[in-house]
């Protein structure tokens, strides 16, 4: 036997609207249209004046009227309230909901947030917002409803459209956290390339020496910088290794103006590094935030004579590698970081390259590598390791010591920005 349903069937209002917002929990809906949406609603459904969620503050002791709907939207909108004042505050503070039929006279409400309303607050149904952790983020308020909506019924249902305005804007923080860490790592990838581009790009082709070199940062973008600055018209060649306070994007800011700062005024001065360097100190100890200065090491070689000048700002000392003799001469002449102060002492230092010497420039990124058992790579290690090495090329060097240190680090994090630069007298 078969049933005729007639044509103009229709659900109740009040469960279609239901059925409505449940629809859009699983929609691609935005998450902020979607709490909006909610809170309105909610307020349609019990046929209330007004609605509002209040949110609490990240100290925990304010409630903030995020969304509010109905009369005096606008000049409601904002206002603070302490976290254990009125209704809302009682409800927060016991997480339990409440309805209230005559709001004028219960002993928890402490007036209207406005001083002369035109609105007043008659009854009154105030859910916690529950987060999915369980912990209570806010509440939800359904102001002046229809007598036949105050219902213990009514409270579950007011509460569960609550829980999910309180699911919905967790959606939107995760969305927001999704979105800048997004645009975070934008632009960390910029500017790891920007910084790719002050390193050298290629190296210059010396009569009689080979050079490599190399600056892997220990974050995205780093502190470290090295450099290769020829200056063929005075058969000259700067080499420089530096050293940034801290790491990161701020490091790699005052890396990048050192960089500036030491090429101008190298162009300036190709003769005179000590002269330049005073210029570089007084631009970052001008530019620089107190905390923050440079530690350095430049080495002016000049490839006709074999002669190598070097100049050295509170940086590691470097090793000159006597090869036939397979020992290592540290030089060791050094002063004052740069930006430290604004007028500081630069001694210069000058010695001879032999044939089959072997400079070696560094970072503490080198020595201060650790392994799991949280140990430093050490000079000492170092210093071992380059004398058993001296009958590598500078290339060959280089990925020789990187493996080293990856494998002497065995999966333990990189913890600083390792730079160094190899240079070698081949005849």
């Amino acid at each position: 036997m078969s049933q005729n349903f007639s044509s103009d069937f229709s659900l109740d209002p009040k469960i279609k609207l239901l059925l409505d917002i449940v629809g859009k929990f699983n929609s691609n809906i935005d998450p902020a249209r979607l709490l909006h949406d909610i809170i309105e609603s909610t307020k349609a459904m019990v046929e209330a004046e007004a609605s509002s969620l209040f949110l609490l503050t990240e100290d925990g002791n304010s409630l903030e009227l995020t969304i509010p709907t109905g009369p005096a939207t606008a000049q409601v909108s904002g206002r603070k309230i302490p976290a254990d004042h009125g209704i809302s505050g009682w409800v927060v503070q016991h997480q339990q909901p409440v309805i209230i039929h005559d709001v004028q006279k219960d002993a928890r409400f402490k007036g209207e947030l406005l001083n002369n309303p035109s609105f007043q607050s008659k009854n009154m149904i105030c859910v916690p917002l529950n987060n999915n952790k369980g912990l209570t983020i806010g509440v939800l308020q359904v102001i002046n409803i229809e007598d036949v909506y105050l219902t213990e019924q009514m409270l579950v249902l007011v509460q569960t459209l609550a829980n999910q305005a309180a699911t919905a804007l967790e959606n939107v923080k995760v969305k927001q956290q999704q979105l800048a860490s997004e645009l975070l790592n934008k632009e960390l990838e910029v500017a790891t390339q920007i910084q790719a581009g002050f390193f050298p790009a290629s190296l210059p082709q010396l009569e009689g020496y080979e050079i490599a070199g190399c600056s892997i940062p220990a974050k995205d973008v780093g502190g470290d910088y090295y450099d290769v600055i020829p200056q063929f018209d005075h058969h000259r060649c700067g080499f420089v290794v530096a050293d940034v306070t801290g790491k990161g994007v701020p490091a790699s800011l005052l890396m990048a103006t050192m960089r500036a700062s030491l090429r101008a005024n190298i162009q300036n001065n190709p003769t005179d590094i000590v002269q330049a360097l005073r210029h570089v100190n007084h631009d970052i100890f001008r530019d620089s935030p107190a905390d923050k200065f440079i530690t350095s090491i430049y080495c002016n070689l000049d490839y006709q004579h074999h002669e190598i000048s070097y100049v050295n700002s509170g940086h590691n000392t470097p090793y000159l590698i006597r090869t036939s003799e397979k020992r290592i001469e540290e030089l060791d002449q050094g002063g004052l970081m740069l930006g430290i102060m604004e007028e500081i002492d630069l001694p210069k230092a000058t010695l001879n390259m032999n044939a089959g010497d072997i400079l070696v420039l560094f970072s503490d990124g080198v020595t201060e590598a650790t392994n799991p058992a949280s140990e430093l790579y050490s000079e000492e290690r170092f210093e071992d390791w380059l004398v058993e090495h001296v009958h590598l090329e500078p290339e060959e060097m280089k990925k020789a010591l990187l493996n080293t240190l990856h494998s002497y680090a065995a999966g333990s994090p990189q913890s600083d920005d390792i730079t160094f630069i190899i240079l070698k007298r081949t005849v």
